[in-house]
């Protein structure tokens, strides 16, 4: 389910309760090196950061998915935003988990319909399918989806 901008100012998650208590978050932030063969190992880094949290939460069946929607926000960040870092944000409230990224864009990121011979713009067509909810602020200055779960899901739940 794809989500009309939010204001930069409200980042409360239209369709979700919010505010949510959150049980626990987990923040990241990568410098810009300047130096394309670095700076493109971001998002493995950022793979590795959300299959440990998953581990940490108990969500070790969320963490493929989670890996890879996390994956394409950070691509995304470091390919088309600006500044000195990307940062990355992960929380676990007692329904989702919450991933947000600020990469320092100006413009609002958009699906776009792939070629099937592109190489590249399939990252946001892949969150919108596979995300419970995300969204974008209003001037693009950050990215987020949340993905559902529930207590059944856990590991170590009874």
């Amino acid at each position: 389910m794809s989500i009309a901008a939010l204001p930069d100012a409200d980042l409360r998650l239209v369709g979700v309760p919010h505010p949510l208590p959150v049980l626990d978050c987990s923040e990241v932030n990568f410098q810009r090196t300047g130096l394309p063969e670095k700076d493109r190992q971001r998002p493995r880094q950022a793979r590795r950061i959300v299959m440990a949290c998953m581990g940490v939460w108990g969500l070790r069946d969320l963490a493929d998915d989670t890996a890879l929607l996390l994956s394409e926000l950070v691509s995304n960040a470091v390919v088309h935003g600006a500044g000195e870092a990307v940062r990355v944000r992960l929380f676990l409230t007692e329904e989702y988990v919450c991933l947000e990224v600020r990469g320092g864009g100006s413009g609002v990121p958009r699906v776009q319909a792939a070629d099937h011979l592109d190489e590249n713009g399939r990252g946001l067509f892949l969150v919108d399918a596979m995300a419970d909810a995300w969204g974008v602020t209003e001037k693009g200055a950050c990215v987020w989806c949340v993905v559902g779960w529930d207590a059944q899901q856990a590991e170590g739940s009874t």
